[in-house]
C-alpha cells in the first residue's frame, strides 16, 4: 500500500459555479469537478470553503440554498477521499483522466467534466451539447420531453449550418437559421423559441474556458411579426351539452368514458398529468387537494355538482391502487376525446392567423378535429372568467401564480374561493332553463313567469 499525499479544495468560480479541485502527487496531477450548484461570492465563507449558514444564493435565474450547495461539496470530498483510499490499498497512483472517471462513476456523472481550456476546446457541437443537456438537466431537473425539445433545436442549428463549431458562432450564423426555418415553414412563433433554446445554450457556452460568443450572437433577435395565439376551448353551453350527450353507438364505453374524464378536467381545472395521478385520497370534503404533477403548487379545488357526478359514476372502477379513474395513457385519452367530439357534433369552426416571415396565413378547423386534453383546462378558466369568478379564485384552483390573461394573483380564503365555485353550480341550472323557454310556446311561458313571482 503506498500514501497518496492530496489536497481538496472547494471554489467558487468567475461565473458563480461551485467546483471541488483535487490535487495530488505534488501537485502534478490536478482535477476540478463542477458539482452542478451556483453559489454568490458574497455568501461563500473562504476560510470554511463552503457557503456560508443560513444563506440562499440566487444566480443566473436559479437557486441555491446552503445546505444544497454544502451537501453537493461534502459528496464530492468523500467521493474523492474514497477513489484515493482505493487507489491507495491497490498500491496505484492515480492520473487525472483515472481519479475524474472513478468519482463521476461512482457519483452516477457523465464523462463531461472541466478539465482545461484546451480540452474543452477541442470538442465538437455535438459533444458539447451532450454536455449542456447532462448538466443543465440534472441542474433544472429537465424529463426527457424537455431535453427532446433542445435536441431538436440543436439539431435544426446544425442542418441549417452543417460546419458550425462551438468556438466560431457568429452573427451571420444566426441570421442563416433565422431564413432556414422560414424556408421549412416554420411558424414564427416556433421560431422565436427555437431561437431562445439555442440562445440558453450559447449563454451557458459563454461560462466555459476557452469560448467567448459574440455579444452580437447572445442579444440576437429575429425581429419576427407574432401574433396572439387562438385559444381554443369550449363555450358553457357546449360543455354542457358534451357533458351530456348521449352515445348511441358505444358498446365498449369508450367514448363515454373519454368524454367524461375530459369533462371532469373541465369542471375542475385539472392537467392531464394531475387526472391519472388523482387518487382516492386527494378527495376530501367536497374537493380536491394535491400538488400538481408539473408545478409542485398546492392545488385546492372545490367540486362542482358536475365533478360530483362524474365522481359517483366511476366510484370504485378506478384502479387497484386506489387511482380515482382508470385511463391507460394520456395519447390514448387525446385520441378518444377526439373521436367523441366528432360524434357529439363539436364542429364550431376554429380560425387561425399566423406568419411565415412576412407572409401571413390562415387555416382553420373544426373543434372537434383539435381539440386536446390540454383544451379542458382552458375550458375551465374561460368558462370562470366569463361567469364572473374572480381571476385570483380560478388561479387558486389551477396553480398558476401568473397567468397573462388574468390580473395578478392574489391569494384568497378558501372559504371565499368555495362561494364563488357556486357561480358553476347555479349557471348549469340557468343555461338548462333558458334552453327550455326557448321551446316554450306563449301560454306555458305566462304560467312559468306567473310561478317565478310567486317563488321568486
Amino acid at each position: 500500500m503506498i500514501k497518496i499525499n492530496f489536497s481538496i479544495r472547494p471554489f467558487v468560480k468567475p461565473n458563480g459555479q461551485v467546483a471541488v479541485r483535487a490535487r495530488w502527487n505534488s501537485k502534478r496531477y490536478e482535477v476540478t469537478f463542477i458539482t452542478g450548484a451556483y453559489a454568490d461570492a458574497s455568501k461563500w465563507d473562504n476560510d470554511l470553503r463552503k457557503a456560508k449558514h443560513g444563506t440562499t444564493h440566487v444566480v443566473r435565474n436559479m437557486s441555491f440554498t446552503y445546505c444544497d450547495i454544502n451537501g453537493r461539496i461534502a459528496d464530492f470530498k468523500q467521493t474523492i477521499e474514497e477513489a484515493f483510499a482505493k487507489c491507495s490499498l491497490a498500491n496505484t497512483m492515480p492520473t487525472a483522466s483515472e481519479l475524474k472517471s472513478m468519482v463521476n462513476k461512482a457519483l452516477g456523472r457523465n464523462e463531461h467534466e472541466e478539465a482545461t481550456p484546451e480540452e474543452v476546446k477541442k470538442r465538437n457541437m455535438k459533444q458539447m451539447i451532450a454536455w449542456f443537456l447532462d448538466e443543465c438537466g440534472r441542474e433544472k431537473n429537465w424529463d426527457d420531453q424537455a431535453k427532446e425539445k433542445y435536441t431538436q433545436a440543436f439539431q435544426h442549428i446544425t442542418k441549417a449550418n452543417p460546419h458550425i463549431k462551438p468556438d466560431n458562432i457568429t452573427i451571420e450564423h444566426m441570421y442563416k437559421l433565422k431564413n432556414w426555418y422560414i424556408k421549412q415553414g416554420f411558424r414564427n412563433r416556433t421560431i422565436n423559441k427555437q431561437v431562445t433554446m439555442l440562445k440558453g445554450f450559447l449563454k451557458w457556452i459563454d461560462t466555459k474556458q476557452g469560448y467567448n460568443v459574440p455579444s452580437a450572437v447572445l442579444n440576437f433577435e429575429t425581429n419576427l411579426k407574432v401574433l396572439p395565439k387562438t385559444v381554443t376551448f369550449l363555450h358553457y353551453d357546449e360543455l354542457l351539452r358534451f357533458a351530456h350527450f348521449e352515445f348511441t353507438n358505444d358498446k365498449s364505453g369508450r367514448l363515454t368514458r373519454a368524454r367524461d374524464f375530459w369533462c371532469f378536467m373541465a369542471f375542475t381545472s385539472l392537467r392531464i398529468s394531475d387526472l391519472l395521478q388523482l387518487h382516492t385520497n386527494h378527495i376530501m370534503d367536497g374537493r380536491i387537494e394535491m400538488f400538481a404533477q408539473k408545478t409542485g403548487e398546492h392545488l385546492y379545488i372545490p367540486l362542482t355538482e358536475e365533478a360530483i357526478a362524474i365522481l359517483n359514476k366511476y366510484r370504485g372502477k378506478g384502479t387497484a391502487d386506489g387511482h380515482v379513474f382508470d385511463i391507460p395513457s394520456a395519447q390514448k385519452l387525446n385520441d378518444a376525446v377526439k373521436d367523441a367530439a366528432k360524434v357529439a357534433g363539436l364542429e364550431r369552426i376554429i380560425t387561425e392567423v399566423y406568419y411565415v416571415g412576412t407572409e401571413r396565413k390562415e387555416i382553420s378547423y373544426k373543434f372537434c378535429d383539435i381539440i386536446s386534453n390540454h383544451d379542458a383546462r382552458r375550458t375551465f378558466v374561460s368558462c370562470s372568467l366569463a361567469m364572473g369568478i374572480p381571476a385570483e379564485v380560478v388561479m387558486k384552483c389551477t396553480g398558476h401564480s401568473n397567468y397573462n390573461t388574468m390580473k395578478p394573483y392574489i391569494e384568497t380564503a378558501t372559504e371565499t374561493q368555495t362561494l364563488q365555485m357556486e357561480k358553476w353550480n347555479k349557471n348549469q341550472y340557468r343555461s338548462q332553463i333558458i334552453n327550455l323557454l326557448e321551446d316554450a310556446d306563449e301560454d306555458k311561458l305566462k304560467k312559468i313567469l306567473s310561478y317565478l313571482k310567486r317563488v321568486v
